[in-house]
């Protein structure tokens, strides 16, 4: 009887899961979109990633602008300078410069 009482007993204690997840999961661009974050979130998140590994990371977005010819970007640029609500692909693409210069205008 004792015996019987106590598998009853072992059987209905939790066990643990023992899930792990690693960083790299987390912060995985589909996992981020499937909790609810924006696909602006999971861009930054990688581009974070990318800087802390000393690499380049360019979002779809901004590889195509990249690959188009100079007088596409010219106009591009001319378009964004006029127009301050126009992406201009440069969000966390920057150097943090503390000395004013003419492109902080």
């Amino acid at each position: 009887m004792k015996r019987l009482l106590l598998i009853a007993v072992a059987a209905m204690m939790p066990t643990i899961a023992h899930a792990a997840i690693s960083v790299d999961q987390t912060t995985n661009p589909a996992v981020l979109k499937n909790s609810g974050y924006s696909a602006q979130t999971a861009d930054t998140v990688n581009v974070s990633k990318a800087r802390a590994t000393n690499q380049e990371y360019y979002t779809a977005d901004e590889a195509a602008y990249r690959k188009q010819n100079k007088f596409v970007r010219f106009w591009r640029k001319l378009y964004v300078y006029t127009d301050p609500a126009a992406e201009d692909y440069s969000f966390y693409h920057h150097d943090n410069d503390t000395t004013p210069s003419y492109t902080d205008l």
